[in-house]
């Protein structure tokens, strides 16, 4: 039987770090995803978190679940928090651009420097000696570990948690929430969290705690979500808008953004926040590549759609934006998403855009003459570009003539458009 190997100290380099980081198992990127995910829960992360001493948190926290506008709806929590001078410390995934996105202490990235001296103090915590095979963390789990060190290291905090795909098995769940939220679901990762959206629904609405308030977005799937949260005990709210939110800010961020406030004033002795307070969180909010219009050499308008929801979202958007004319769409997907029924939305656009596809930088990215071929059974010719270089550059030429251009596609592919397309 062959012996542990113990896991090496993370590098004092930040960019030897993917290649430490690639040692811990990142069940979202296995294709296809395990099934037999389970094994996979929160237990790790939290027998790791107790080995570090680092439980329990300390500060409110609130969890956030669902298959879109969760990364958006902790951000809308971040900026209403700090509205009223909390410090907070929020955790997101994925990122557009580097990994230290995923951290951010009262507002700010976590830097380089931080993020390696937090590893260094979880190394020697990262197994139990006792079985060491049995608790080695899976990524996320020591992603989420990385997240609460931080916190804790910053001193009391809110704390603010996106789910990565599932709900009570994803290791933010090693953190009892004080407020759980469930954005919109849709149809993603089926062949682990259901078939259906009321399967999905249901099995992220898993995350409501006994006696703890939990927010459900208004869509398809709230009413499982109710049902599952009050036979869990919870305290169900469910939510469609708020009219404190600015009228300019359209949906989805309506939704996301009434989700948030629906959260922070559920908390006990929590005062609401008034139109003025709200109107300010607005103004600091930034939310790059979620239906994002950009400047650079022309506009763009930028979302990490991926979801039949989402695209469906980013045709309306697209569909005003481009103000009667064809418009042109970059587009790259990845092969293990709900292709046909996401790429709907885009075919039955009248007149059709012009439309190229690429390939994203992922292991599990659909070929982009494989996109264009779905395309083509919809009745849409399309172009392909054999490098993403050579897709932004016929973007560009397309805008250049006053064409309204998009770009969408998983959120690492618009991280790489947006910073491409600035820079010209």
């Amino acid at each position: 039987m062959p012996s542990f190997t113990p896991i090496p100290p993370p590098p004092t380099d930040l960019q030897q770090l993917d290649s430490w980081l690639g040692g811990f198992t990142n069940w979202e990127k296995q294709t296809p995803l395990w099934a037999d995910r389970r094994a996979l829960g929160p237990s790790r992360c939290r027998n790791l978190l107790q080995r570090a001493d680092l439980l329990p948190v300390t500060g409110p926290s609130i969890q956030v679940a669902g298959t879109k506008g969760k990364g958006s709806t902790v951000l809308w929590l971040e900026a209403l928090l700090r509205q009223r001078g909390y410090p907070t410390a929020a955790t997101l995934s994925p990122h557009l651009y580097c990994i230290e996105e995923r951290i951010r202490i009262d507002g700010t990235e976590l830097v380089a420097p931080s993020l390696l001296e937090g590893l260094a103090n979880l190394h020697p915590h990262l197994c139990d000696p006792e079985q060491p095979e049995d608790s080695m963390p899976t990524f996320f789990d020591l992603w989420i570990a990385l997240f609460i060190e931080r916190a804790t290291n910053a001193g009391d905090r809110w704390l603010l948690l996106e789910v990565g795909m599932g709900g009570p098995l994803d290791s933010t769940s090693a953190i009892a929430h004080d407020v759980g939220v469930l954005t919109t679901v849709d149809l993603d990762h089926r062949p682990i969290l259901g078939d259906t959206i009321q399967e999905i629904a249901q099995e992220k609405a898993s995350i409501a705690r006994s006696g703890k308030p939990f927010i459900i977005a208004d869509g398809e799937h709230a009413g499982i979500a109710l049902e599952v949260a009050t036979a869990r005990g919870a305290i169900p709210c469910c939510v469609e808008d708020d009219d404190r939110i600015p009228a300019h800010v359209l949906f989805p961020q309506r939704l996301n953004g009434a989700c948030a406030l629906a959260a922070l004033e559920s908390v006990a002795n929590m005062a609401p926040w008034n139109v003025e307070e709200v109107q300010l969180a607005v103004e600091d909010l930034h939310l790059p590549a979620r239906l994002e219009t950009i400047a650079g050499p022309a506009p763009l308008l930028l979302d990490g759609a991926h979801t039949p929801l989402s695209l469906a979202a980013f045709v309306d958007r697209f569909e005003t934006y481009r103000d009667g004319h064809s418009g042109s769409i970059l587009i790259g997907m990845l092969a293990d998403k709900e292709i046909k029924l996401s790429l709907a939305p885009i075919a039955s656009l009248d007149p059709p855009p012009r439309i190229i596809t690429v390939t994203p930088p992922s292991p599990r990215a659909l070929p982009a003459h494989t996109l264009s071929e779905i395309f083509d059974q919809f009745g849409l010719n399309t172009k392909t570009a054999d490098h993403i270089d050579h897709g932004l550059d016929w973007l560009l030429k397309r805008a250049a003539t006053g064409e309204p251009a998009a770009a969408t596609g998983s959120m690492h592919l618009a991280g790489m458009i947006r910073s491409q397309w600035l820079s010209h």
